[in-house]
């Protein structure tokens, strides 16, 4: 996959299948466009583009949310759902404020070459938001090129999207959402060095600095850890440890099953399978020792029962 930052020198030599969206998440409504319009390519014998934004407009603007996705993590999910180009495109005044029919005629079509645009139920894009896909209809034979909208994808009755997402993981509801992303919500970040409380009392923990902006509601999950090309199961804590003291800082920190060997500065992630407890504060390290090894055997036995 080919990964363009700068389209002021960029001229596609074939025509395209252009996406536009800001991705985060890569959920499965996401992943249905991105689907559609790497098949649909692949048909026509064209190439598919897809068009996002760093930072996401909801950044630039000063939301405050919480991202699902990595940069990485959101080019590797491009990467294996088969797109031929990503073009991660500065979102900054000048973009904020550009002519929606600008950045069609000028961008999407002269440059990326675009004979197809395809767009989300929702999509909106250019000042004002003016940009939308009965607009892009409105353009489109002038311009020639043809205008796709993807329906919202719907599972059990709720809208596959960043804001439920986000929603269910700070509930800690981990399997809603991971109906809604298609697969498991993942923490990624370097193996840093902690204070060895936990490998004190038995139970030795990777702790994560993570590089996930969302991090889900404190508790204990399974979780399914991936390091070096290897995958582990494992019992994951997401809090402030408040048995062992107060106003700590929240820690992610991982109990690789089987897993022998020094992580430290290793990069690894974890997905998050099945919310097992929520977090409390015990009367002693050692009840805290013995509800850690009853978390550990529920979890291997909700793992075996999985195979």
């Amino acid at each position: 996959m080919e990964i363009i930052r700068d389209i002021s020198s960029f001229q596609s030599d074939r025509n395209m299948v252009v996406s536009l969206g800001n991705f985060d998440g890569v959920h499965a409504g996401h992943r249905e466009l991105i689907s559609r319009s790497v098949r649909l390519a692949r048909e026509k014998g064209l190439r598919s583009g897809f068009v996002t934004f760093e930072p996401h407009p909801l950044k630039f603007f000063g939301a405050d949310v919480s991202l699902l996705s990595t940069l990485d993590m959101k080019i590797r999910e491009f990467e294996e759902l088969g797109a031929d180009v990503l073009f991660l495109i500065k979102f900054d005044e000048h973009l904020a404020g550009i002519n929606p029919e600008i950045f069609v005629s000028e961008f999407l079509v002269k440059k990326m070459r675009a004979s197809f645009i395809v767009v989300g139920y929702d999509y909106r894009f250019g000042r004002g938001r003016a940009g939308s896909f009965d607009f892009l209809v409105q353009m489109s034979s002038r311009l020639g090129y043809t205008a796709i909208q993807v329906p919202k994808v719907v599972v059990n009755g709720i809208t596959a999207s960043s804001t439920n997402i986000r929603r269910y993981l700070l509930e800690g509801d981990v399997r809603s959402a991971a109906t809604l992303l298609g697969r498991c919500y993942r923490i990624g970040g370097k193996v840093v060095k902690g204070d060895g409380i936990a490998t004190g009392i038995g139970f030795p923990t990777a702790n994560i600095e993570p590089e996930n902006e969302l991090i889900p509601m404190n508790g204990i999950y399974a979780a399914r850890v991936h390091v070096d090309n290897a995958s582990y199961e494992g019992a994951l804590y997401i809090g402030e440890r408040p048995t062992v003291g107060s106003g700590l800082k929240k820690r992610v920190e991982v109990n690789l099953f089987g897993f022998s060997g020094n992580l430290y500065g290793k990069y690894i992630e974890a997905e998050l399978v099945q919310f097992m407890r929520s977090d409390r504060k015990f009367g002693s390290v050692d009840e805290l020792k013995a509800q850690i090894k009853t978390d550990c055997d529920n979890i291997k036995v909700f793992f075996e029962g999985q195979k």
